[in-house]
């Protein structure tokens, strides 16, 4: 504990190496903070702030029932300090907490394509700029916008958007985030986390229609409150609140907490500094190799094998960094781009836990938003048919062909079945685009949201539902002829008994 407080006091003093505190001082008020206070980020190359916590999340609406829960790392070094800020890297590793202190059986061994992490789901690296206020920009590919309806990715809450000057007690100002409602923050006043006098913030934003609920709309509310160190500039704590709540509902349905802790800071030294930012390099030149690959993996074959022994070479004869499980993260998605599995998105990562997706159960009842007409649709209205659910991510290279096949069953049942898109991707220009290339008559929903209820760790997955909303059958993966006989002669065992059916394609 000494050890922390002296880096959070002293962080301009270098150290060679981190010290892990035992747990964090409770807060009090601090009475003696009065007046303005100057927030700006001080940030210095090599130098590395660790944060760890939890994100859990609950939802009680309808039928729809779960708990998850994570544990969360958020790890930044500072690669560069130029004059007009500071360029960082961040990484965010994401666990279940079920599996803490834990090795499941099918964890990979040390030094396989897992890193030997028990419980690891999701491993995001990026590199950003944080200007003089605060603010982060990074590519255009990048996402810095808070997910609603899962768990984050990558989390950047600790940087705050400040609005330079000096601010003062009960000081407001507003961030604005792409096409969301305005970010609203408040200086609530002064306490003390880990012995250090912080600035406690509360941000505050949600949907136009929280405070008046629609019955054709769901709204949202997002709550965030920091302890900011001013001796950096950067949260000392972070705790987040996310509630949804369904069209014509009053209460939330769906709630999700995020708690972030600052666990150590330090200065690395001259060699340690260069090595690891050499890696985060590394990473990110391995994954902008592969970036372009995924587009057609395919095609690509001898390409993906090349940077994957690339990949096992530089493994071998390098040694290990904290942010080795970011490379292994890129082999793992090389592996499934091959296998013809995944996305190229890093949010494809996410293993959620099923919640009552199971075979031979009803399927969770939802409420998603329509790409197609701007609508929504429910799931319990199509009862009656047979619900064939294409979840499948719109960049993916087997999209299309999926897409084609769900499009060329809805044509050979016409009015007996229901076909829907689930995207698990809410980039909704890209999802209308590709429905007009293709020529979809069937809705394209979104959702995101969704991965966790149907058991959605990868895609394309194809869920088959009988008339009363039964799990019939589940099939991952894209085999071409073969996956869309496999879902066919499921499908036909489910349509209403009397009616002549069209003869099924030959071998």
């Amino acid at each position: 504990m000494a050890a922390t407080l002296y880096l959070l006091g002293c962080l301009l003093i270098p150290a060679q190496t981190p010290t892990q505190p035992p747990g964090l001082a409770p807060r009090r008020t601090v009475s003696s903070f009065n007046g303005d206070w100057l927030l700006v980020p001080r940030l210095r190359r090599s130098q590395e702030l660790v944060y760890g916590g939890t994100f859990t999340e609950e939802g009680r609406g309808g039928s729809v029932q779960f708990s998850r829960s994570y544990r969360l790392e958020s790890r930044i070094l500072v690669l560069d300090t130029p004059p007009n800020g500071a360029e960082v890297a961040v990484l965010t590793l994401l666990k279940h907490r079920a599996a803490i202190g834990a090795t499941p059986p099918e964890a990979p061994a040390k030094g396989a394509a897992g890193g030997g992490e028990a419980g690891l789901v999701s491993v995001r690296l990026e590199r950003m700029n944080v200007d003089l206020q605060g603010k982060l920009s990074a590519e255009p590919n990048v996402n810095l916008l808070v997910p609603l309806d899962a768990a984050p990715t990558l989390e950047c809450g600790v940087f705050i958007a400040l609005p330079g000057g000096r601010i003062g007690m009960g000081q407001e100002w507003t961030v604005l985030e792409g096409d969301r409602p305005p970010l609203t923050w408040r200086a609530v006043g002064a306490e003390m986390v880990a012995g250090t006098n912080c600035i406690k913030l509360v941000g505050e934003q949600k949907s136009e229609d929280w405070d008046h609920p629609r019955g054709d709309r769901s709204a949202w509310q997002r709550r965030e409150t920091v302890w900011l160190a001013p001796q950096f500039g950067l949260a000392a704590r972070l705790e987040r609140e996310i509630l949804q709540r369904e069209p014509a509902q009053r209460e939330p349905g769906q709630r999700s907490r995020l708690r972030l802790e600052l666990e150590s800071a330090f200065q690395l030294s001259g060699q340690a500094g260069d090595s690891r930012r050499e890696e985060v390099n590394q990473v990110l030149a391995f994954r902008d190799s592969l970036t372009p690959l995924l587009k057609q993996p395919e095609r690509y074959g001898p390409n993906l094998n090349a940077l994957r022994r690339r990949i096992e070479q530089y493994l071998e004869n390098q040694p290990e960094s904290p942010y080795r499980p970011a490379i292994f993260q890129i082999k793992r998605r090389i592996e499934a781009a091959q296998r013809g599995e995944t996305p190229p998105e890093p949010v494809s990562d996410i293993r959620p836990v099923a919640t009552g997706a199971a075979v031979g159960q009803r399927a969770p009842d939802f409420i998603a938003s329509n790409f197609s007409d701007g609508g929504s649709v429910q799931l319990r209205r199509w009862m009656g048919k047979p619900v064939v659910l294409v979840f499948f991510h719109p960049e993916a290279g087997t999209a299309p062909a999926v897409l084609r096949f769900a499009q060329q069953l809805l044509a050979k049942y016409p009015q007996r079945i229901i076909v829907a898109g689930m995207s698990i991707s809410d980039k909704a220009d890209l999802v209308r685009r590709q429905q007009a290339e293709l020529g979809l008559t069937f809705p394209l929903l979104s959702a995101g949201g969704l991965r966790g209820s149907f058991g959605v760790a990868s895609t394309p997955k194809i869920i088959l539902l009988d008339g009363n909303n039964i799990i019939r059958s589940e099939h991952l993966g894209w085999a071409g002829g073969e996956t869309a006989r496999e879902v066919e002669e499921e499908l036909r065992r489910w349509l209403p008994v009397g009616v002549s059916l069209p003869p099924m394609p030959q071998r």
